[in-house]
């Protein structure tokens, strides 16, 4: 049976429908799941001016003020979604500021619709390896503040759950970093090393799931081949995220682990400063698709 995949056109003041434009070519194709945007369906059409390819949609009312609007498309989405209608979400990029005050970002946002929130997980996958922060969009001064062992304990599991019951992988390797230069072997203090960081490989470890460190901050990529690490997994946003954007490029996505199905999104945001110029690029939603296609049966 085919899966139902949603497609959340999500804000219109970005990129996405030259992103889908550019990869109209794919939902021409026969393919192994069935993809239903959401969003408003004349407004798409205007300004894409896609002629020849009826894309199935669900229609959202467009409204004056885009908060409402994303914010009908968002719920539309999620009660589709409770209902099992459809079966997992893709979202294009969204700019912060049409979200809720409280919530850093989608993330977030839909964990605490679906009552999972503190359990969720970002994971930053690409074909090569993949990162997970865990801490997401927060000042670095409160990184210390927020990194727990219950934290980076469920951010263990979720992503050896991932690798296993989805990619096939019977034993991942994941490597978690340090978060201070040299892994605190500097300082005399307690560190969070000693502290957090630690403490959760070990119980891990007696979980069966193979975790490796703390890695060194600064040496950890070098080891992703060398050591066969599937995911490396950081403390903070961007001691993860250049690495891997410089190494793939936009042969990467955004998953929230944790849902009872997959949420991914492009890894990108919504680029305005290239908006109408013609030179958005398509590869990181592609790639979603393509994974949705080689996955299908386990999502």
């Amino acid at each position: 049976m085919k899966k139902n995949i949603g497609i959340l056109l999500s804000d219109p003041q970005s990129i996405n429908y030259e992103i889908i434009k550019k990869s109209i070519f794919f939902f021409k194709k026969k393919n192994k799941n069935n993809y239903i945007f959401i969003g408003n369906e004349k407004s798409f059409y205007n300004q894409t001016k896609i002629q020849n390819t009826k894309l199935n949609f669900i229609d959202i009312p467009i409204n004056k003020n885009c908060k409402i609007y994303l914010q009908n498309c968002y719920q539309k989405a999620f009660k589709l979604l409770k209902n099992k209608q459809i079966h997992s979400l893709i979202n294009l990029p969204l700019s912060k500021k049409f979200l809720p005050k409280k919530y850093p970002g989608f993330t977030e946002y839909i964990s605490n619709y679906f009552k999972i929130m503190g359990n969720e997980t970002m994971l930053i996958y690409s074909n090569n390896f993949s990162v997970c922060p865990n801490t997401t969009h927060i000042l670095l001064k409160d990184v210390s503040k927020f990194l727990t062992k219950k934290k980076i304990l469920q951010n263990i599991i979720n992503i050896n759950n991932f690798y296993k019951n989805i990619i096939g992988i019977k034993k991942p390797i994941l490597g978690l970093m340090g978060l201070n230069p040299h892994n605190g072997l500097d300082f005399i203090k307690n560190t969070e090393e000693k502290k957090i960081i630690i403490p959760s490989i070990k119980k891990a470890k007696k979980l069966g799931i193979t975790v490796l460190g703390p890695l060194v901050p600064d040496t950890a990529f070098n080891l992703f081949k060398k050591k066969k690490i599937n995911c490396i997994i950081g403390n903070y946003h961007d001691q993860v995220l250049p690495t891997f954007k410089y190494i793939n490029k936009f042969k990467g996505m955004n998953i929230t682990l944790g849902l009872p199905f997959l949420r991914i999104s492009p890894d990108h945001g919504v680029a305005k400063d290239i908006i109408g110029k013609g030179l958005a690029n398509p590869q990181s939603f592609l790639f979603i698709l393509s994974f949705f296609e080689k996955f299908s049966k386990k999502i």
